[in-house]
């Protein structure tokens, strides 16, 4: 008598999804009402699970904040850095076409991203583990943003390029012209490419 072998690919694919529900809850209520509103409890409910289960997946709330961070911020990469190496710009051969990939990119990263950056910076002050993060995320900026030079323009970039990229391309810039002065993003697009030409010298 013969028994088939057990398939355990439906209950991934459940348990996948209720993964992919806790994060969206979780980046939705965080966005909406920061580090210190947001209770692991209101997240179990708005995800439809329990909160046995959601703390049995992530732990704690500065793990399953870090887990939303990256799903929802970096599309499942760890951070921005192995974001930005994930357009792999080097096989691109125009410069014009490469600073619109990265314009691009750091556009739709910014809109993701905009309701959970004040989030980390908040969580940061009052849990270590966060703080570590965030200093993580601005490690991982600086070399993303190196790696935009280097795409670019290669060695002939002006010293300050990187540093100048890093703050064209930081999160807060980006809400303080488009939540803060009211920016459209395309206006906020067509800013930042005039920006990262000026920054590289790509002329």
């Amino acid at each position: 008598m013969s028994t088939r072998p057990y398939n355990a690919s439906g209950r991934r694919a459940a348990a996948e999804e209720r993964r992919r529900r806790i994060i969206a809850a979780a980046a939705r209520l965080f966005g909406e009402r920061g580090w210190a509103g947001t209770t692991l409890a209101e997240i179990a409910a708005e995800a439809g699970v329990s909160l046995e289960l959601l703390t049995k997946t992530f732990g704690t709330k500065a793990a399953l904040f870090q887990a939303a961070l990256s799903q929802v911020g970096f599309e499942g990469y760890a951070d921005v850095a192995e974001a930005f190496d994930g357009l792999h710009l080097d096989a691109v051969e125009d410069p014009e076409r490469r600073l619109d990939a990265i314009v691009d990119f750091t556009c739709a990263t910014m809109e993701r991203l905009a309701p959970l950056v004040p989030v980390l910076v908040s969580g940061a002050e009052q849990n270590p583990v966060l703080r570590d993060a965030m200093l993580a995320a601005r490690a991982a900026h600086a070399r993303s943003s190196a790696a935009a030079v280097r795409v670019l323009v290669g060695v002939t970039a002006p010293e300050d390029a990187p540093d100048e990229v890093y703050v064209l391309t930081r999160a807060e810039t980006y809400l303080a012209f488009v939540q803060q002065r009211g920016w459209e993003p395309l206006r906020y697009a067509a800013w930042l490419r005039r920006s990262l030409r000026q920054a590289v010298a790509l002329d």
